[in-house]
């Protein structure tokens, strides 16, 4: 690949990433609905570059916590030349006022801080490339618990039994 093709590409890569995030939001938006805005914007950025000769390895999208009021949205994919030289495609949105969220999904964000889904190059078309993030889904889980089980006011406490039996 001649060296002014691979500064273009690199270029390109950086510049179609800037505006990834713009006008992603509506109000209300759950953790499912970013997903499902965002999944397509990531494939369609795979299957770009990959039809510029790059091959798409492995990457991941997160949610974050900013402050009490904001989250902001990140991502990262990595992509391999023919050459073997590895390239990172990667922006972070600004601060995003955590009232475009569904409150369910702004408490989540608060307790976890961080949600990060990989992304993975869809196998079949319709495939989704976000996937689940453990953490998320064990998080979930607990909330299914008892009421009276879960205070999430109160920090968790890990005991460990000793004792044999």
């Amino acid at each position: 690949m001649a060296l002014e093709n691979k500064i273009e590409m690199v270029t390109d890569l950086v510049e179609s990433v800037k505006n990834f995030f713009v006008d992603l939001f509506r109000p209300d938006m759950t953790l499912e609905k970013i997903s499902d805005v965002v999944s397509p914007r990531l494939d369609d950025t795979i299957k770009k570059y990959e039809a510029q000769g790059l091959e798409y390895s492995a990457g991941k999208f997160s949610i974050k916590y900013g402050d009490a009021k904001h989250f902001q949205l990140a991502f990262e994919m990595y992509f391999r030349d023919a050459e073997g030289k590895w390239h990172k495609c990667a922006n972070e949105s600004e601060l995003r006022d955590a009232t475009l969220l569904e409150a369910g999904a702004w408490k989540t964000i608060q307790a976890l801080k961080i949600i990060t889904f990989p992304i993975e190059k869809p196998k079949a078309k319709g495939d989704e490339v976000l996937q689940k993030d453990k953490n998320l889904e064990e998080y979930r889980e607990s909330l299914d618990a008892p009421a009276d089980a879960l205070d999430l006011e109160k920090p968790v406490e890990k005991t460990i039994d000793t004792e044999k039996k």
